[in-house]
């Protein structure tokens, strides 16, 4: 049940995933919309406006890559969680923000600047696994302690991805799973969205 709102760079789903994943759950909406972005000579802001629209009504967001624009303050804003992952072929980072806002002084005039675009291989589909868990958690509100943010990285060895599995297996990076206190606690209201007073 509900509805999966997409926000893709190159428009529609194909039919043929649209369909797989409607097949998979009948009761799902599929809510298709358009990349937010500032109309040509429009301050950057107007990015940032555009992202508070996108994601109105949400649950939580999971975006695919590590761009630079005014999607992660709009959520601080509106106090969405917000799941940003990115698989390549070094490794795999999943970031969840989980606790942070409401604040309506967040900045939204972000200009947008993309990051090192993800991998479609292995690594994605790991990176995408982790964090629909990471969304389901969240979901549930199952999370435990008070960190505000997680970071999970799971580098990945070259060898290993040529399935030369025999070299130095005790070299092998460890997972880092981190809790971190990312806190974007404003001045005037605390990240409370209420006005504090110091008279």
């Amino acid at each position: 049940m509900g509805t999966l709102r997409l926000i893709r760079r190159t428009g529609a789903l194909p039919a043929t995933v649209a369909t797989a994943i409607v097949s998979s759950n009948p009761e799902i909406q599929i809510d298709n919309r358009a990349w937010p972005t500032a109309e040509p000579g429009l301050p950057a802001a107007a990015s940032g406006a555009a992202w508070l629209s996108a994601i109105a009504g949400t649950t939580v967001v999971v975006r695919s890559g590590f761009d630079d624009d005014s999607m992660l303050r709009a959520a601080v804003r509106t106090a969405v969680p917000v799941i940003v992952m990115r698989g390549r072929e070094d490794g795999i980072d999943v970031v969840s923000f989980r606790q942070h806002g409401p604040c309506p002084h967040a900045a939204l005039d972000i200009p947008e600047r993309p990051g090192a675009a993800p991998d479609d291989g292995a690594g994605a589909v790991v990176a995408a696994h982790i964090a629909a868990s990471e969304a389901l958690v969240l979901i549930a509100r199952a999370h435990t302690g008070g960190a505000r943010a997680r970071h999970v990285s799971i580098p990945i060895r070259a060898d290993q991805i040529e399935g030369d599995g025999a070299a130095g297996a005790a070299e092998t990076p460890a997972v880092r799973a981190v809790d971190i206190p990312w806190a974007p606690e404003c001045f005037a209201c605390g990240g409370s969205g209420v006005e504090m007073s110091f008279a």
